[in-house]
């Protein structure tokens, strides 16, 4: 199964994910599989559907922690994007993520 991680997000005013920085992860040996690019938030919902997991990483003082996966999430019935599977947790949701700066790719 294919593995990526997201570690910046770019938010509409909404709150809602429209970008991301992201790459594939090779889980084996904890680290990137391939470097981490700006992508449109469409790519990250087609590799759930292809499916692939994806994981948010948090900032800390080691560095970017994995600690929860995203899941796809349909508003009005129109516009896909992602968010993070659960109930919010504590410092562990999209706004608490490293943000990604400038205009959509």
């Amino acid at each position: 199964m294919t593995t990526f991680a997201v570690s910046r997000v770019r938010l509409d005013d909404g709150g809602r994910i429209t970008a991301v920085l992201w790459g594939e992860v090779d889980t084996g040996r904890n680290d990137w599989a391939s470097a981490e690019v700006v992508a449109p938030v469409g790519d990250a919902v087609d590799a759930l559907n292809a499916g692939a997991q994806v994981f948010a990483l948090f900032p800390s003082a080691h560095g970017h922690l994995p600690q929860r996966r995203f899941v796809i999430a349909d508003y009005d019935g129109a516009r896909r994007t992602i968010v993070l599977d659960g109930l919010p947790t504590f410092e562990r949701n999209v706004h608490d993520m490293d943000r990604l700066d400038g205009p959509a790719p």
